[in-house]
């Protein structure tokens, strides 16, 4: 005897609801195809859009999210999302906690860096590095000759930056295009180290840190390539002080971190230094549209701490000050985030405050994704709330 299967009787409602789907599903297909045929987004960010969408179709059950504190390597924001990286994996938890892409990983010293849509998560002290967006793995590679990464950069035209120590030479920089299977730029540098590097915002320039000594006494260089050329647009030396950040900020400027200053490159006859005289660098932050955050420790003191904003052109938005210690500080889309002992303050980029939550000891970093914020604690990731 045959078994008749149950009819789904199709109200005029369910027929409403399901057109609606439809026409959302059509209009941001649409959407997504223009943006890629105008350039403004690549094929990979289509795919990860839609994949992303449709997994957040099923929510996940919330926050908190209870985590491994002792796996976690780092936290950052891929594409409007938590991107979390951990000893075995990486993870990205969309603003209902769900896990829209978990991948696992061997690298011993996994380390991230993260631009836009993509990040490059890379094997520290190890030749092998992978290119990821939030729903995907879009390459995996390994450096010629076994070469072992020092750092690396995403840039915002999907390109990455690789520095390596060399066998022929102190350190190396290998650019590769957005295919990742060909190199596009290539620098050795014979006798110094290379401490950081970044891409530029038009896929054109990159700029690397180094560090050496003379005669018993450190210096740092910072040069900035464009990839036409095999000579450097700018080379700037810096005698006693350790770079140890490079950021590109608007119109393809330079800001450069020290340890004894901050130092603003426009051109190769423009360039502004700023010694922090006598306070200690603490942290500091870039933002992906060019605003740095510097964490100043006036007179070596945790206890007296003072946060500056600048923005991409260089000028100081603003200055706060703080009697206990910033335990981390984050810039994303005009929000700035400054977690402390007790408090985790949310600012906008002119120095508005937006946001002020009670936290307690155990919290570690803080993130504003919009109107959320999102506190990394021991053992949980929570949403912050009044």
């Amino acid at each position: 005897m045959a078994i008749k299967k149950p009819k789904i009787k199709m109200t005029r409602g369910l027929r409403v609801a399901i057109r609606i789907i439809l026409a959302f599903v059509v209009i941001f297909a649409l959407i997504l195809i223009a943006a890629e045929r105008l350039n403004i987004a690549s094929v990979t960010d289509i795919n990860d859009n839609l994949r992303a969408f449709f997994t957040g179709l099923n929510p996940g059950d919330g926050y908190p999210y209870k985590i491994n504190s002792g796996s976690v390597e780092d936290i950052t924001v891929l594409n409007g999302d938590l991107f979390v990286l951990t000893n075995q994996e990486t993870m990205t938890l969309d603003s209902t906690a769900k896990e829209i892409k978990t991948t696992a990983h061997t690298y011993s010293t996994p380390k991230v860096a993260s631009r836009g849509s993509k990040a490059v998560i890379y094997n520290q002290n190890g030749n092998r590095f992978r290119i990821e967006n939030r729903t995907d793995t879009l390459f995996s590679g390994e450096t010629a000759e076994d070469e072992k990464i020092i750092t690396a950069a995403m840039g915002a035209k999907g390109n990455v930056a690789l520095a390596t120590f060399s066998k022929d030479s102190a350190s190396k920089l290998i650019v590769y295009g957005s295919n990742y299977k060909k190199s596009i730029f290539t620098w050795v540098c014979s006798q110094d180290s290379i401490t950081s590097v970044d891409l530029s915002d038009n896929g054109s320039y990159v700029a690397v840190s180094v560090v050496g000594a003379r005669e018993g006494e450190i210096y740092s260089k910072v040069y900035v390539f464009d990839f036409d050329y095999k000579e450097p647009r700018i080379e700037q030396e810096y005698e006693g002080t350790a770079i140890l950040a490079v950021h590109f900020g608007k119109n393809d400027n330079v800001v450069a971190i020290g340890n004894d200053l901050i130092s603003f490159i426009k051109s190769a006859k423009n360039i502004e230094n700023i010694d922090y005289e006598s306070s200690t660098l603490s942290n500091f932050a870039f933002s992906e549209d060019g605003f740095t955050a510097l964490v100043l420790s006036e007179h070596g003191s945790t206890n007296n701490e003072k946060l500056v904003c600048y923005s991409p052109s260089f000028n100081d938005t603003f200055t706060a000050k703080y009697e206990s210690a910033v335990k981390s500080i984050t810039i994303y889309q005009g929000r700035l985030s400054v977690l402390l002992d007790d408090k985790v303050y949310v600012y906008r980029t002119n120095g508005n405050k937006v946001h002020e939550y009670e936290v307690d000891n155990t919290a570690i970093s803080a993130f504003n994704l919009g109107n959320r914020t999102y506190l990394y604690k021991i053992g949980e990731i929570i949403r912050c709330k009044k």
